[in-house]
């Protein structure tokens, strides 16, 4: 079969599934990998992993990531960061990571893997968690506010330890441990410090009004969107030549443009674009080709599925419910933000099929995080329709946000 004749057959069937499973009441993320899965070497075998839809997948994944960061800034990381709430948002991801890495470490897992599993436990998708909240009606709460800057620190911190992570993987024989790891910690150093100037620059920019913020011809318009994705995919080239996956840079690239930057009108329309191509076309490719590389028999070990899914879920809520309360968030404001807090979607994918295709983990256990992440994101939706039925909790929690927007 043809790379255009398996991209189509793989498209429509993510397409035909995803649509499937909304019917049913599920993320559309679920029924595209269950299409990879179908089409793949566990079920009919029509299509196996190639160095086309390899391609086809990095291109996808940069999409991913570029949808993910046009939705964050970087202002709002550095606001989260700051002051005494950064200890208080920190627990969404350390409750899970402590968890994950004492489970690993009972195992007797290697480092390396178990660091990745520490990762995808750990890791919120900020785009998913933005849907949901904004899909049920919660974008203008307390709870969304508490649960974003929360995903955002999350992501930002995952994305950086996997850098690292797969610097140290490729260590020269010889070379100490501890030497790799300062190395690579340098480089990502480095990287920052770049991303830091530009923000600077950014920012200056943004204040002085540039000529390209008034409005201009359809040309220049154009060049413009040219130059803010070359901008984002030439950070990525950067991030790869310090010896990290190109996703940092773009991920971190991406805070940077902003609508105060280029316009908003503009800034609508790359945002826009980008998030289209990444629902219609993208979204649905990289999904079904994690289906593809699923292997049948992470199943066998139900155990440890099992047993990582559950710490996976209950410590994502419990260190969602004490980071609200220490944000001084009433119960049922709590509840929600534990819920929110549990969505992974394609950012975990993102991450271990990172790890994979680095050869960091095997194809069981990416496997076995693929069905993780996807069970993770599928009871997120039911938790919050059972969470909202309390009425006058939720008209209560409505109006709190309200006046405190």
């Amino acid at each position: 079969m043809t790379l255009l004749a398996s991209l189509c057959l793989l498209l429509a069937c993510a397409h035909v599934l995803g649509w499937l499973a909304e019917r049913c009441g599920q993320p559309a993320l679920l029924g595209q990998m269950v299409a990879g899965i179908l089409l793949g070497p566990s079920v009919l075998s029509w299509l196996k992993p190639g160095d086309g839809l390899e391609a086809i997948a990095d291109l996808s994944v940069l999409f991913v990531v570029i949808t993910a960061g046009l939705e964050m800034r970087m202002k709002h990381l550095l606001d989260a960061a700051s002051g005494r709430g950064f200890i208080a948002l920190s627990l969404g991801f350390l409750v899970p990571a402590v968890a994950a890495s004492i489970f690993t470490y009972t195992l007797g897992l290697a480092f390396i893997p178990a660091v990745v599993v520490v990762l995808c436990t750990s890791v919120t998708a900020l785009p998913v968690a933005l849907r949901i909240l904004s899909g049920f009606g919660l974008i203008n709460t307390r709870v969304a506010r508490v649960s974003i800057a929360s995903s955002l620190m999350t992501d930002i911190v995952v994305v950086l330890v996997l850098g690292i992570l797969i610097a140290v993987s490729t260590q020269k024989a010889g070379v100490p441990l501890s030497i790799t790891i300062g190395t690579a910690i340098l480089k990502l150093s480095l990287l920052l410090v770049i991303v830091g100037v530009c923000y600077y620059v950014c920012s200056r920019l943004s204040k002085r009004k540039p000529s390209w913020g008034a409005p201009n011809p359809r040309s220049r318009e154009d060049r413009i969107l040219i130059l803010s994705v070359l901008f984002m995919v030439g950070f990525g080239v950067v991030s790869e030549g310090l010896g990290s996956n190109f996703i940092i840079g773009v991920f971190l690239a991406a805070l940077l443009v902003t609508g105060d930057l280029i316009s908003e009108t503009r800034f609508r329309n790359l945002e826009q674009t980008c998030e289209l191509m990444t629902v219609s076309v993208f979204g649905p490719l990289f999904l079904a080709y994690q289906g593809i590389q699923f292997e049948a028999g992470a199943l066998k070990d139900e155990v440890f599925l099992l047993t990582l899914t559950s710490i996976a879920v209950v410590t994502k809520l419990i260190g969602g419910y004490m980071m609200a309360r220490m944000k001084m968030l009433p119960r049922y404001e709590a509840y929600g933000v534990a819920i929110i807090m549990n969505s992974r979607g394609v950012m975990e994918m993102v991450i271990a099929s990172i790890a994979y295709r680095a050869g960091l983990v095997s194809q069981s256990l990416f496997s076995t995080l693929l069905i993780v992440g996807v069970l993770a994101t599928v009871i997120t939706p039911s938790m919050l329709r059972y969470w909202l039925r309390d009425a006058t909790s939720m008209r209560a929690m409505m109006r709190a946000g309200e006046s405190s927007a």
